[in-house]
């Protein structure tokens, strides 16, 4: 983990390193105003995330739906869940139904976030950004009985403040390598979920602006239009 940790945050500064010479643009603003156009944009994305619960590396996929106003400003809401259920095996819950011979766990989650991200760094091919969550949801643990079947045992509902920072390199305008460090910070009632649950987590992979696309392909469609009429 901390080995992963600390390349992302090296690609981060070296992102920001090779944006700065960065030959599109004489000079580069910090928190720049506004980038590209001004007007208000519909914002809709992936989001995955590598983090880790008890010790044991989850994954958590999200789904963003907000807006982009200036190039340079990005909020809305966020969805996030676990790729697949957290399982813990020899783990005793002292329930009495609890099948003893051969215990297993398992543990659950969702959440719902409103989010702000302000871009710090914007050039053609690279972007820094630092994104701020703050985010509601519940962990559910579930044990298996001596018939098989798994039970109920606890439900903890949490809050969390995720601060972040984001860099993204554009092959294409509508196409993002993306790489992320942040933490975690969470309260709940629950002690064990509120300590194993504030933790740092990293993302990595690709983020696709479906609109951008869309305009994209579409701008193409019309000027092969335009080109096959004029012949």
């Amino acid at each position: 983990m901390h080995k992963k940790f600390c390349l992302i945050l090296l690609v981060c500064i070296q992102g920001l390193a090779w944006s700065q010479s960065d030959t599109t643009s004489s000079k580069i603003d910090l928190f720049p105003h506004h980038y590209g156009d001004k007007n208000w944009k519909m914002l809709v994305g992936l989001d995955a995330r590598r983090s880790f619960f008890n010790g044991t590396k989850i994954k958590i996929n999200g789904l963003r739906i907000g807006a982009e106003y200036r190039g340079v400003h990005k909020f809305g809401l966020g969805f996030y869940w676990l790729n697949k259920r957290v399982i813990f095996e020899d783990v005793l819950v002292g329930s009495e139904g609890q099948d003893i011979a051969a215990p297993e766990i398992r543990f659950d989650l969702g959440y719902s976030s409103l989010f702000y991200e302000r871009v710090f760094l914007k050039t053609r091919w690279w972007e820094v950004d630092f994104p701020i969550h703050l985010g509601a949801g519940r962990i559910l643990g579930f044990y298996k009985d001596t018939i098989g079947a798994f039970q109920s045992f606890i439900e903890a509902p949490f809050i969390a403040l995720i601060p972040s920072t984001q860099v993204k390199f554009y092959p294409l305008t509508w196409l993002a390598l993306r790489g992320s460090v942040g933490m975690r910070l969470t309260s709940s009632e629950n002690n064990i979920v509120k300590q194993t649950f504030r933790t740092a987590f990293y993302g990595y992979g690709l983020s696709v602006n479906i609109i951008g696309l869309y305009k994209s392909v579409f701008r193409k469609e019309k000027q092969k239009s335009i080109s096959d009429e004029k012949r």
